[in-house]
């Protein structure tokens, strides 16, 4: 049976309190409500922290007082500035809020499985991702998994809308244009995804289907429109018409002496520290630097361009591997536990929704893709393929469904069930 739409808002109303209640006691047994960020736990949750602390005291996008920065991308610490804009600078406020984010992505998952598939998987992606461990950890802490997630689903959301639609106006392309931005602010790796989903519509518009040619066109559109002020404002105070100043680092880090020949760090990232010697010097200014770092990447990737191959699998590995890297065995088994529950789940997942709902499909892709892509580029992670977390779901509740109904098919045509269902109908009349 369908559930109803009361039923399924009050489903989600309890995934909501599920969530909440569960993130927000993880925070207060494992972090501390009112604790600041911890740099043992994530170093770059220091810096957003600090950043949104210096936005609100007019400070302006500052880690050194003083010292304008584009190491980061604004996209967390706007997430937490409302709250030190209301509350001052209440760790405890900033951690409620996240955790809050959090839960509602739970929703927002939910609703995104019920307009791409149906209600059944709506609400089992929810329940999936409220019950997911990485994605409740992300919440404990300022990173940027968790507002990612949130504009990620929301563009999403906005984008299956759109693209559903036959006919008339815009509304919903600009909404998912002005989300998608929101989301490369919080991780701009999801850039990516822009030329991916650019190919797919000129395959369409080569094939016929002139519409989804001109939906990915607005809302690019409105994508650079949203995310110009931030590359105008770097082009003006650091020198340089960027995203971010990091992207040397992320490639330099990965691509080095270490990663192409100690196997414990193949496919991974080494901090610049590590690697500054007597023949690669980071002088100047920031956005110099960051040019700096890139050039010693890419002069090391030609070097060693025959060890590529290898690398590469290394960083997928890295990727897709259940251990996480931590002392502690508690989050190992919890992690290692919530990605192989659902890793099966999402490969059937994607084969049933390329089956069933192709435009779907390549739409909840895109941010896989992307993270492929980067991870290719870059490094390997886990944090990369939990801040997808959302997606992976919403594909694993419909093999989950699938499942189920074959199970039910099965257990109807047996000659028990046969005989129980003309029971119920003999009732029933």
């Amino acid at each position: 049976m369908t559930p109803s739409t009361r039923q399924v808002a009050a489903c989600l109303a309890l995934i909501f309190l599920v969530a909440f209640t569960a993130r927000l006691g993880l925070t207060h047994r494992f972090v501390g409500l009112a604790s600041p960020p911890d740099a043992n736990a994530n170093s770059d949750q220091v810096d957003y922290e600090i950043l949104a602390h210096h936005m609100v005291t007019g400070q302006g996008y500052t880690i050194t007082p003083g010292k304008p920065t584009a190491t980061r991308t604004p996209g967390t610490s706007l997430a937490l500035a409302p709250v030190y804009a209301v509350f001052g600078r209440s760790f405890t406020a900033g951690r409620v809020w996240f955790c809050l984010l959090s839960a509602l992505t739970c929703v927002l998952v939910g609703w995104l499985g019920t307009i791409g598939f149906n209600r059944w998987v709506g609400l089992l992606a929810g329940i999936g991702l409220a019950l997911y461990p990485a994605h409740a950890y992300s919440a404990m802490h300022f990173v940027s998994e968790t507002p990612f997630g949130f504009w990620l689903t929301l563009a999403l959301i906005a984008s299956v809308y759109a693209y559903k639609r036959q006919r008339g106006g815009w509304g919903m392309d600009v909404l998912a244009g002005a989300c998608w931005a929101m989301a490369v602010y919080t991780r701009p790796q999801l850039l990516l995804a822009v030329p991916i989903a650019g190919a797919l519509a000129g395959i369409a518009f080569v094939l016929r289907d002139r519409r989804h040619l001109v939906r990915w066109a607005v809302q690019v559109g409105v994508l650079a429109l949203v995310l110009s002020p931030w590359v105008m404002r770097n082009a003006v105070v650091m020198g340089k018409p960027t995203m971010s100043t990091i992207v040397g680092y992320g490639l330099w880090g990965s691509h080095n002496d270490l990663t192409f020949n100690d196997p414990a760090q193949r496919g991974g990232w080494v901090k610049a520290s590590e690697l500054i010697d007597e023949e690669h010097p980071l002088v100047g200014t920031e956005a110099q630097r960051n040019d700096q770092a890139l050039a010693y990447g890419l002069d090391l990737i030609r070097v060693n361009a025959d060890k590529m191959p290898s690398l590469i699998v290394a960083k997928l590995w890295r990727l897709v591997r259940p251990t996480k890297d931590t002392d502690n065995r508690l989050v190992q088994i919890a992690f290692a536990g919530g990605w192989l529950a659902i890793a099966p789940l999402l490969l059937m997942g994607v084969v049933l929704t390329f089956q069933r709902a192709p435009i779907a499909a390549w739409l909840l892709l895109l941010p896989i893709l992307a993270t492929l892509a980067s991870t290719v580029i870059f490094y390997g992670s886990d944090r990369f393929r939990d801040a997808v977390a959302p997606v992976m779901l919403v594909f694993a509740a419909v093999a989950a469904h699938e499942i189920y109904g074959v199970l039910t098919s099965c257990r109807v045509q047996s000659p028990s069930g046969r005989i129980k269902v003309q029971q119920e109908a003999t009732r029933a009349a």
